[in-house]
Parts: C-alpha cells; sequence; structure tokens
C-alpha cells in the first residue's frame, strides 16, 4: 500500500514468494534449498515469458503494448470512457507461465481503489438517512479504545472518507501478517489491549494525511449499521443493482478463482493474493467491464434502478476538498469524499491510485467533460513508471486543459525560507525516518522569484508565487502548494502538510545520526580485527558492543528463512531483533563505563563508544528503539 513499506521489505529482502511458506515446516537444509532454488526457477520462467511476451515486432504493437514492454509489465485491464463511447479491454498476459491474455473479463485486484466504492456505500447511507456525514464516530464504535486530545472537535464520517481524521495510516502488524484469514472480522484489526492505535495526531478536519485505519472503521460503522458484512451489503445495495457480477469484495485468491490473473513483484516473481486485517481499504476484485459500468455511475446523476442512490451533491462533492486549513487559505486540489483532485499531465481530474500484493491500479474521472479512465496493472514493480500510462489515457481522451493560474511577481518570498518537516509523518512508526529524511527546504532561486522546494527523496521543485500564500508547481495547471500560518508557517501540497522546524535541530540530529554511525561501524570492525588477533578479550570495553553489534546476524537470518507476511508478527526473528535493539544501548552504555573506569581502549575507542551510544540513547527517548512492530 506504501513506498514506504514497500522499501523497508526491499531493503531488508524479506519479498519472497508466496508460496514459499509450504517449505517452513521442514528441516532447515531442505527449507533453505527448495526456497532458494524454487524462487530462483521462477525468477527464471517468469522473465522468459516476459521477454517472450515482449518480442513480438514493433509493427504489431498498440502504444500500450510498447508502454508495457518498455516498463517491463506483463498485462492490463483497463477501460476508457468518452462522453457516450467507451471501451473496457485488456493487453498482455493474465498470466505469464500459461501465456493466458489479459481481457475485460479478467479478474484483477486494485488495492486501495476500493476506497472509492466503500465510500459510494457509505454516501448511499447518508442518501438514506441511515447516517449522517456529521455523525460522531466516537460515539457509533465506542468499544474501541479512541485517544483524541481535542475532545470538543470529534471525529466525524466526514473525517474518515476524506482522511481529515487525524489517524494513523496503518501499523505494520496490520498490513503484514500472515494470521489473518478471509473471515477475521474488521474488529480484529484494534485489539482493546493496544494503546494509542487511534491516537488523533492533528485537529480532526483540518490536515489530509491518508489513512487505511480510517477506512477500516468505515467498514465497520457499515456493519454497525445494516447489521452484516460490510461485503455482503456492499453486494446487495452497490454491486447488485449494477449489475457488476463479476466483482466482489470478498477475498478472492489465483486458487480459488481461476479468472483472477496473477499478480507479479520485481523480476517477474509471482505473488498470489493474500487476505488483510483492513481489507476495506483495498480488498476488492473486479472486471475491466464491471469498472465500466462503474465509471459510468460515477459519472452520472447518481440513480441507481431508477432511484437516487447517492444525492447529486455528494457526486459533485467526491474529488472536492473543503475542511481542511490549506483549502480554507485557497489550496483546491486534495481529497473529497472519495477521491482526490489531481492535477496532472495537463489535466485536472479526480483520481484515485491503488497499490496491492502483485497490482497497481488507478481511476480517474472528468466529471464536467463526462470522461473517465481505469486501468489495473498485474504487476507491483518498482523500476516501471506507471505514470506513463496515465499520461496515455489522459492524452487518447483529449482532455481538455483548465486554465494556467498565471504567476504574480509581487510575493514577498523571504518569509517562506527554511525548514519544514512532515506534520504528521503518515506512520507513527516512521516519524523519526520522515524527521531525518522526508524534511524539505523552501529556498529562493538566482532570480528571486520563485521558491524552490529541495529534500532527500525527490528532485527540486519550482514554485511560482500566485499571491496569498499560493504558489504553481512547474507543471501544473493551478495552486499546487499553499504557505499559511502566523506563529509556525506550514507548507502544504494538498496531500501533505509540512511545518516550519528549526534547522539547528536537524543540524544536530544528522551530526547525532553520522556520528553514532560511524562509531557503530568503527566498532564493528575493530571488534572484528580483535577477534582474528585473539586480543579481543583484553579490551572488554568494545568486546561487550562488539558482541552486541554481530548479534544482529541473527535476526537477520531469521527473516530470510519466513515468510515476508510475517514481518508485522511476534516470531523469532522479529522477538530476536526487539530484544537485541533493546539491548544495543546497554551494551553501548557498558563499554562507555568500562573505559571510564580505566579500561584497556584507545582514544578512538572511546569516541566510538561513546558516538554509538549517544545515537542509540536518542533513539530510545524518541521510541524508535526497541524496534517492535507487531504492536
Amino acid at each position: 500500500m506504501e513506498d514506504k513499506l514497500r522499501h523497508v521489505l526491499r531493503s531488508l529482502k524479506l519479498r519472497r514468494a508466496h508460496t514459499q511458506r509450504s517449505c517452513q515446516d521442514t528441516a532447515y537444509a531442505w527449507r533453505h534449498t527448495c526456497g532458494a532454488v524454487y524462487a530462483s526457477l521462477r525468477s527464471f520462467v517468469g522473465s522468459v515469458f516476459l521477454l517472450a511476451s515482449i518480442s513480438v515486432g514493433a509493427s504489431g504493437l498498440t502504444e500500450i503494448d510498447t508502454i508495457l514492454r518498455e516498463e517491463h509489465l506483463p498485462g492490463i485491464a483497463w477501460v476508457s470512457i468518452h462522453g457516450e463511447d467507451s471501451q473496457a479491454t485488456g493487453n498482455g498476459f493474465a498470466d505469464l507461465a500459461s501465456s493466458s491474455p489479459m481481457t475485460a473479463t479478467t479478474k484483477v485486484q486494485v488495492g486501495s481503489v476500493t476506497k472509492t466504492l466503500v465510500a459510494l456505500g457509505v454516501l448511499h447511507l447518508v442518501t438514506s438517512e441511515r447516517i449522517s456525514l456529521d455523525d460522531n464516530v466516537q460515539n457509533a464504535l465506542p468499544e474501541l479504545n479512541w485517544d483524541n486530545p481535542w475532545t470538543e472537535t470529534p471525529i466525524t464520517v466526514q473525517h474518515l472518507l476524506e482522511h481529515t481524521a487525524g489517524l494513523d495510516n496503518l501499523r505494520m502488524w496490520q498490513f503484514l501478517n500472515s494470521r489473518v484469514t478471509e473471515d477475521t472480522p474488521l474488529s480484529a484489526a484494534f485489539p482493546p489491549d493496544f494503546d494509542h492505535l487511534l491516537k488523533v495526531r492533528t485537529r480532526p478536519g483540518t490536515q489530509y494525511s491518508y489513512s487505511n485505519i480510517g477506512y477500516a472503521l468505515l467498514g465497520m460503522i457499515i456493519e454497525r449499521v445494516t447489521a452484516d458484512r460490510y461485503e455482503d451489503f456492499l453486494q446487495h445495495a452497490l454491486l447488485n443493482p449494477l449489475e457488476m457480477n463479476d466483482s466482489s469484495f470478498h477475498f478472492i485468491s489465483q486458487q480459488s478463482d481461476a479468472r483472477l490473473a496473477m499478480g507479479y513483484v520485481d523480476d517477474g516473481v509471482e505473488q498470489i493474493a493474500v487476505p488483510m486485517f483492513l481489507r476495506s481499504a483495498g480488498q476488492f476484485t473486479t472486471t475491466a467491464n464491471d469498472m465500466q459500468i462503474f465509471l459510468e455511475f460515477l459519472l452520472g446523476d447518481g440513480n441507481n434502478g431508477g432511484s437516487s442512490w447517492v444525492a447529486p451533491e455528494y457526486l459533485q462533492r467526491l474529488g472536492t476538498p473543503s475542511t481542511t486549513d490549506a483549502y480554507a487559505h485557497g489550496l483546491h486540489v486534495g481529497h473529497g469524499l472519495a477521491l482526490g483532485l489531481r492535477d496532472r499531465h495537463g489535466a485536472l481530474g479526480e483520481c484515485h491510485p491503488g497499490t496491492t500484493f502483485g497490482f497497481r491500479a488507478q481511476l480517474c474521472v472528468f466529471p464536467k467533460q463526462r470522461k473517465g479512465f481505469f486501468y489495473a496493472v498485474n504487476a507491483d514493480n518498482e523500476q516501471s513508471n506507471y505514470e506513463r500510462l496515465t499520461s496515455h489515457f489522459i492524452n487518447g481522451l483529449q482532455i481538455a486543459p483548465g486554465e494556467k493560474q498565471l504567476p504574480r511577481s509581487s510575493e514577498n518570498l523571504d518569509r517562506y525560507r527554511g525548514l519544514y518537516r512532515l506534520s504528521p509523518s503518515n506512520m507513527a512508526q516512521f516519524a523519526w525516518l520522515d524527521w531525518m529524511f522526508n524534511s524539505v527546504w523552501v529556498g529562493i532561486d538566482e532570480d528571486r522569484e520563485r521558491l524552490v522546494i529541495r529534500s532527500l527523496q525527490a528532485p527540486d521543485k519550482t514554485l511560482r508565487p500566485l499571491g496569498n500564500g499560493l504558489f504553481r508547481e512547474n507543471g501544473r495547471l493551478q495552486a499546487s502548494h499553499v504557505i499559511y500560518g502566523d506563529s509556525t508557517l506550514k507548507l502544504s501540497n494538498g496531500l501533505m502538510t509540512w511545518a516550519r522546524a528549526s534547522m539547528l535541530t536537524l543540524a544536530l540530529a544528522w551530526i547525532s545520526l553520522v556520528a553514532g554511525a560511524c562509531g557503530l561501524l568503527y566498532i564493528t570492525l575493530r571488534g572484528g580485527w580483535l577477534f582474528f588477533t585473539g586480543r579481543l578479550r583484553k579490551h572488554t570495553a568494545v568486546l561487550i558492543p562488539w558482541l552486541s553489534l554481530i548479534a544482529f546476524a541473527l535476526p537477520v537470518y531469521l527473516y530470510t528463512t519466513q515468510s515476508f507476511l510475517q514481518f508485522g508478527e511476534l516470531t523469532a526473528a522479529s522477538a530476536v531483533l526487539a530484544a537485541l535493539t533493546g539491548a544495543l544501548p546497554i551494551a553501548l552504555g557498558t563499554g562507555v563505563y568500562l573505559i571510564a573506569q580505566g579500561g584497556n581502549a584507545t582514544r578512538i575507542d572511546l569516541y566510538a563508544v561513546v558516538a554509538g551510544f549517544q545515537l542509540c540513547s536518542i533513539l530510545v527517548v524518541l521510541g524508535v528503539l526497541p524496534v517492535v512492530f507487531w504492536r
């Protein structure tokens, strides 16, 4: 679901094929050999079939085929609606091993595009007056452990729909967990003994912060109001009347339904579907034919079967933000009741992307022009540029460009310069990483006419001033950023918010990080040298920290022997990792104490141990250590 999660997984080399789990109950030697050989064979076979699928002569390729070939994507199911004309079809392969083609009737998974349909289900309940957008969610679900310091501003249904409730995105155990089944109730994602899981980090309604947890709560509200599983309610109330007969909110895998396309990850490795805790946020299986019906409904007047299924006023607000501080200060891009208003490729559209295991999807509608598109690709490949597909469909639909807002040169830019940190970070567990690596610096270009946003994670962005704190990024039509606030300036692009922060604090944090990392590296190398020369026992100040560091090889090994789906569970690997990350500061502190007591150590040894100790101590205070992903 999140780029950050995929990065963490790949950096730890945990992304293994799901079917490798069948070897885990055998002896280690067989498991290791079987898993390695099987993964290699699958990767080889997938690559062979992928190469075969893209080796067709260029004269027989459509533009979509060319994109699939150049981006190393197996197949795509897609829909394009142009007024009264529409098309639903597929290109490429649904399964590389069998060379089965992707068609309009091939089933695909859409990830977070699911939220669009769940939101429509909630708006149906609002239209039928069974709930209200202003309903207090805490009152609707009183059994959950709510932690909202803004008691005068309760979370409402509208806040959940718009991702402005101030809730965390998700926890690792809610995302990667092999213990969840297709029948696990949504309430299992919110154990009563887990404190701060529903901590509200910003005043509800003021800031956008994407939350899968929020849409899981919407699924629970549907169930509370209808006294039915949300999957069954949406099946009867939405899918059946629309005659989306090949779609389902229930869990479907390639093993249970041969029509479901095989998902793939990097290098053409197969990835079968897996159930999830927060399934109302990302579990939906459909076809291009069915999504054509759904797009036509989104572009219509809200009638379903001759009656008003969703009030037109709510359809008009699907992609229109309305409550955030950024919107109040003039920024109109952002998220509405179901979709996000996106300014991309020379067009303004109401869109929602989706990512799940082995699939990526995109849905966009342009209501005023009665145009829209949807596509789902059966590959989640970090190296592929999926925006080429989005651009292709926008260009093919001949979306009329909106009027470009012209810059104003009278804006005083000096007051906006400075460091800004994410506020809040999308995932509370990674707040420190976001502080260190996702903060941005706002400066002024050489001509002193534009702002420049610099970060470690993306190319520089140049912003032209539009007046009143609004700015337009190069390549955009309308205001893409706004800076507002009095005592503390905030920078927002409608989907993320940064708050002005101290450059000195970040500089000290980086000094701490670099010094600590160098110290830990030195201890590792120094201890290794002393070990091989037989002198380590005489250097106890280095010995204890060194043993703590090399012990991390154990959890690394243990993680490679388990399924990536167990990453968020309490397993031998995660337990050892938590124990070692909790013990590391103690070991380094012991080293500092021994040196202070006259232990056998050089001055460089002292600097290294102290540097490592100060870093780990800070991480303990910030809650980064010990590393725990199962709570």
